[in-house]
């Protein structure tokens, strides 16, 4: 039995939590947040410790602890969870800024294993998993195309719209592409923040990559193209009801992350627990967590400034490598 414990009780760990408690084999014993909600009471009646003491939570000491507590946190929680000997799943980004990242990478060096798994799910969702599987087929790689569109009437300042949003779409130019080498980022802003971004990404191949993103769009939709030598292989939409109405065909979209990406959620989270027996971490690594606040930030400067940045390199220790 997995003695578990989820830090943050915002939607996202709520999700977790549920998810997690309903796995075999998996015993949720606890639950962190400053303010908890209501909808943890069915947790605590169950057994699970629900706790506002978020920092000693976390270095308690687990054989796993899921962080999906603000991002601001992150890298400071998973710190304090290593070093009380857990394993950790800790929600993207791995840190609101680099020396987070950083740090967290050298304290997995310093343990001599990875012990950290970044939730960048979509490498398990299905949609995007069979189009990487298509990928051999189509040859060299020569344009990869991301799509997000978001449904955030409030306004977010860059820096937000690139770390909680765009860097899912970051990881996955970095995970079907390769290394990202530069950055000419253009955005339409609008008052309070950002309406829409365009990335324009030449990676290490020589290949291309964008990605376009709205902020306050008709619905929440998620799609990816890749074109090759050979072809061209596009994710498709999660299965979903067709519906005859107003004499008409529809097909409901919806406006939430939750409802796009639920089952890649359940299936990262159920692979996190089978692999907690496993002598290293398995999934995105805290370098891709790097890799992608890397291209994040150049992305941020290239907003500010105007033209092509450069995205900081650094060398992948052997600790990562494949």
């Amino acid at each position: 039995m997995k003695k578990l414990a989820v830090i943050g009780a915002g939607g996202m760990g709520r999700f977790h939590a549920d998810t997690l408690a309903a796995l075999p084999g998996v015993e949720l014993a606890a639950i962190a947040d400053p303010f908890p909600h209501p909808d943890l009471d069915a947790h605590k009646a169950n057994g699970v410790d629900i706790t506002v003491d978020v920092e000693g939570c976390a270095a308690a000491g687990w054989d796993g602890v899921v962080i999906a507590s603000p991002d601001d946190t992150h890298a400071d929680l998973t710190l304090l969870a290593l070093d009380a000997g857990s394993r950790v799943l800790c929600e993207k980004p791995l840190s609101h800024d680099l020396d987070g990242a950083r740090a967290v990478i050298d304290k997995e060096l310093e343990l001599g294993s990875r012990r950290v798994q970044v939730g960048f799910m979509r490498e398990v969702d299905p949609a995007h998993s069979m189009l990487a599987e298509q990928l051999p087929a189509l040859g060299e790689l020569h344009y990869l195309r991301c799509t997000h569109r978001n449904t955030n009437a409030e306004a977010r300042p860059p820096a937000t719209v690139l770390v909680q949003s765009l860097i899912h779409d970051i990881h996955t130019v970095h995970w079907l592409g390769g290394k990202v080498v530069d950055v000419d980022a253009r955005a339409v802003p609008r008052p309070g923040g950002l309406m829409h971004v365009l990335l324009v990404l030449r990676l290490e191949s020589g290949a291309t990559a964008t990605v376009e993103f709205s902020d306050d769009s008709y619905a929440y939709d998620v799609e990816v193209e890749v074109t090759g030598l050979n072809g061209m292989a596009m994710t498709s939409a999660p299965q979903r009801p067709r519906l005859r109405i107003d004499g008409d065909y529809r097909t409901p979209i919806g406006d939430d992350w939750f409802g796009w990406f639920a089952d890649a959620y359940r299936i990262q989270d159920r692979q996190w627990v089978e692999s907690l027996d496993a002598p290293a971490a398995i999934g995105p690594s805290a370098v891709d967590g790097l890799a992608a606040q890397l291209v994040a930030e150049a992305a941020l400067t290239s907003i500010a400034n105007g033209g092509s940045v450069e995205v900081a390199s650094f060398e992948t220790p052997e600790l990562y490598l494949p």
